[in-house]
């Protein structure tokens, strides 16, 4: 599925304050597979468009078989204005409610019957099909469709869930030069009259209906090789970007061949095509043979590793290299096998995270695989802090699709647990028994405990305690850990208690631990199981240990406190595993910030050639260093050749003296060459200084940069300063001609400035018309969090329209601000 950019919108929940019933289940109405009247065997449409209206034209032709005797079927139609509709080439009746077309058949058909319906139809589809305005050249447009959640029955009609598959067809008319995309083969092109042209494309192979596609732009198009060397890979990008695409997209058959080889299973699709689009509706979305990704995606060798701005934090697992291959993923876990409804969707998502992490292992090595997994992790453990959420993988109980897509939870937790997976049946296992699954329920809807009997089928291994407590079981554990090291028997006592809160959904969990000890003469690893809330294990050791390090190759989703020596904590920062020493850094410079063994470990990190993103933490926790070395430290990392670790050191800065950081960071923006870290240093500079000069601000807001990211900050700075002598220059870059992120921090900045102002929510009531999803979403939230009462019928005609169920969800919540309930 589609990555979340960084302006979408999930759930918030609100729970009790005792830290003892904080962490809760999400409550929602109860999700389950959808009934089916008929088997959909094949889809195709003839569609042309009104770029201007946000119009579409289509006749619609379903072939389809029933499941049980029947005289009336109905197709998922939302506000599609249906002009006629036949079977056996005569007209029938028909009628529209608003979300269904409900069609009434000359004669009752059986299962044993074969028929087709035909609609002519228009719309003008308020989601899941998008008219996108292109800002370099304002009189052409991009169109994209985005259909998970059933959103494609806005513009055409179908049975629009997971749980059927069906081969589709699209004929699109479109003018010259554009150029349209869908799924499957190209079976012509075709040239009419006045400068129009149809693509023919044709999806033989089942696919689920929410992954048809539909782009079309005035794109330049590149190749790359072919996977196998005939399975074709292809990219298409806004005019005068193709050098972009060609680099970001270099990889991509080495991706094709290595998911292939690693699950034995090969590219099951004709082709693969890869989309740039501007203010794409979300981070990227996989289709069947096609992924769409936001224009974001786009770079050279010298801009940013992350897919999109991260400018608070050092990196996020979502690199240009992660998006490309998340979405990639989801052609076998998604595409070939789909789940059996949005309950189940981390079959997809979690899935595809996973996966992406594995390609960091192949192509940058194990450290940078375990490291996208620590900031996985880390992203989790501070969402459940935030949110108090402890939803389980899979969970039936949610109103809307953000819901159960959680970033934190649906993909990061989810692929930290395949990772756990991988550890607890080894690679042999691991890998054999994916293979076995993807075999057996290809072109086909699982749920859980479908993944579940094909390991215990391929392996013989029981995995109902990790199902229990992983995929139905939500949470994580808490563990507090010490040792006793008794010289006599030469023994470590291990002492762990579960402290995690015992509450619905979180219990007791069991699992494997590794437990390493290094002595003076040697370094080995031992697994224990951990099953009661209180356990002391006895570990063989010949001597005292200089290291007793609990998951210290960071196997677990779980949150450890051990209370260690300043020499063991140093020692283990020096010898361990990298998460392990990520771990001990971190208690460095919580408990031992001053010692000169600690500024001495953290020099030698700093200093030697190894992973960077060791280095990068190392900078980043600066931040809580004190002492006269300190800012030595500090200077060392801001010299650092990768621009990650200048820009952790950028972010520790923060808490520096102002007299220091101050100075620093303005020669930093001034001088560094990367704009990433440009773009950090401007906003952290706003954290700092109440009193930033806005002519400074102003000055930083013409530099060209990637994806705008220095405006980016800019307006990130003016949400800080919420200075109103910088109003205008907020309101110039919420205007249409800038991307979605850019817009968005604007809007954020202004809300933050002049709530009251009568033109901010003027905006806001009209962006809940854009075509500009991730927008569209964040101006209903903001009309209630700006309490907007001149905002509650739009709010209404939001949720009447039942257009979207994410923005419906949305829209209720608004209105429950205002104090206005429907």
């Amino acid at each position: 599925m589609n990555c979340r950019n960084s302006f979408s919108l999930i759930a918030v929940f609100l729970f009790l304050t005792n830290p003892l019933l904080a962490q809760r289940l999400p409550t929602g109405h109860f999700n389950t597979n959808r009934p089916r009247q008929y088997d959909l065997i094949h889809y195709s449409a003839a569609l042309s468009f009104d770029f201007d209206q946000g119009m579409v034209k289509g006749v619609a032709t379903l072939r389809l078989s029933p499941l049980r005797r029947i005289q009336q079927l109905s197709l998922d139609a939302i506000a599609l204005q249906v002009q006629a509709v036949q079977v056996a080439q005569q007209d029938v009746r028909f009628e529209s409610s608003g979300r269904t077309l409900n069609i009434t058949l000359p004669d009752q058909a059986s299962p044993t019957d074969t028929f087709e319906v035909i609609v002519r139809y228009s719309a003008h589809p308020k989601a899941g099909l998008y008219f996108i305005r292109d800002s370099d050249s304002p009189k052409n447009y991009f169109v994209t469709t985005y259909g998970e959640n059933g959103l494609h029955a806005n513009w055409t009609p179908i049975f629009s869930d997971v749980n059927d598959r069906f081969s589709t067809e699209l004929l699109l008319t479109v003018p010259t030069p554009y150029v349209a995309i869908a799924n499957g083969k190209l079976v012509e092109q075709i040239d009419g009259d006045n400068n129009m042209r149809t693509f023919h494309w044709r999806q033989e192979l089942p696919h689920a209906g929410y992954l048809m596609a539909l782009y079309i732009g005035d794109f330049e198009h590149g190749t790359l090789p072919s996977a196998f060397g005939e399975i074709p890979m292809s990219y298409w990008v806004p005019r005068g970007k193709q050098a972009q695409g060609a680099y970001v997209f270099r990889n991509t058959t080495r991706m094709v061949e290595f998911f292939s080889h690693r699950f034995k299973v090969r590219f099951p699709w004709d082709k693969y095509d890869q989309i740039a689009i501007p203010n794409f509706p979300a981070g990227a979305m996989e289709h069947t043979g096609i992924t769409g990704h936001e224009v974001s995606i786009l770079r050279t060798a010298k801009d940013a590793y992350d897919f999109s701005p991260t400018l608070d934090n050092v990196a996020t697992p979502w690199s240009a290299e992660a998006i490309i291959s998340h979405e990639l993923a989801h052609q076998w876990f998604g595409n070939l096998v789909t789940c059996r409804n949005l309950s189940y969707i981390w079959l997809n998502e979690s899935f595809a995270s996973f996966l992406m992490f594995l390609w960091d292992e192949e192509s940058l090595g194990e450290e940078q695989y375990l490291f996208s997994l620590d900031l996985a992790k880390q992203a989790y453990y501070s969402y459940v802090q935030s949110e108090n959420i402890i939803r389980p993988l899979e969970y039936h109980y949610f109103d809307d699709a953000n819901t159960i897509y959680a970033t934190e939870i649906t993909y990061f937790k989810g692929a930290a647990i395949l990772h756990m997976l991988r550890r607890t049946l080894g690679d042999d296992a691991f890998f054999s028994a994916m293979s076995a699954y993807l075999k057996k329920h290809a072109f086909g809807n699982v749920i859980s405990e479908d993944l579940k009997i094909a390991i215990e089928e391929s392996t013989g291994e029981n995995l109902d305690w990790f199902f229990a407590d992983w995929i139905t079981g939500g949470g994580h554990p808490d563990f507090n850990v010490s040792y006793d090291y008794l010289g006599a028997s030469k023994q470590v006592i291990l002492h762990v208690e579960q402290t995690q809160p015992f509450v619905e959904g979180q219990n007791l969990f069991q699992l494997p631990v590794q437990v390493t000890l290094a002595t003076q003469n040697n370094t080995w690893s031992e697994e224990i199981w951990l099953e009661a809330e209180e356990e002391h294990v006895a570990l063989d050791c010949p001597e005292q240990p200089l290291m007793v390090s609990f998951d210290g190759r960071g196997d677990l989703v779980a949150q450890i406190t051990f209370d260690k020596t300043l020499s063991e904590l140093a020692y283990q920062a020096r010898h361990d595993q990298l998460p392990g020493r990520l771990w001990a850094v971190r208690e460095l410079a919580a408990h031992f910030p001053a010692a000169a063994t600690t500024h001495a470990v953290f020099a030698e990190i700093l200093q030697a050639k190894m992973f960077w993103g060791l280095r990068a933490e190392v900078a980043r926790q600066l931040a809580n260093v004190r002492g006269p070395g300190a800012t030595n430290l500090l200077e060392s990392a801001l010299r650092a050749q990768d621009y990650r670790v200048r820009k952790a050191a950028v972010l520790a800065l923060e808490q520096f003296p102002i007299a220091l950081s101050s100075p620093k960071l303005k020669q930093i923006i001034r001088r560094d060459q990367q704009a990433d870290v440009v773009a950090a240093a401007i906003l952290a500079l706003s954290k700092i200084e109440d009193g930033l000069s806005p002519d400074f601000l102003r000055s930083q807001l013409d530099r060209k940069s990637w994806y705008d990211e220095i405006q980016i900050a800019g307006m990130l700075a003016c949400e800080q300063l919420a200075d109103e002598s910088l109003l205008p220059v907020i309101r110039e870059y919420a205007a249409e001609r800038y991307n979605q992120d850019l817009r968005g921090a604007a809007l954020n900045a202004w809300a933050a400035t002049a709530p009251e102002d009568e033109a901010l929510r003027d905006l806001l009531i009209g962006l809940t018309k854009s075509s500009t999803y991730v927008l569209q979403q964040a101006a209903i939230a903001m009309l209630g969090d700006l309490y907007v009462e001149k905002a509650a019928p739009r709010l209404r005609e939001i949720i009447a329209d039942e257009a979207d169920d994410n923005l419906v969800t949305l829209a209720e919540k608004a209105l429950r601000k205002l104090d206005i309930t429907e």
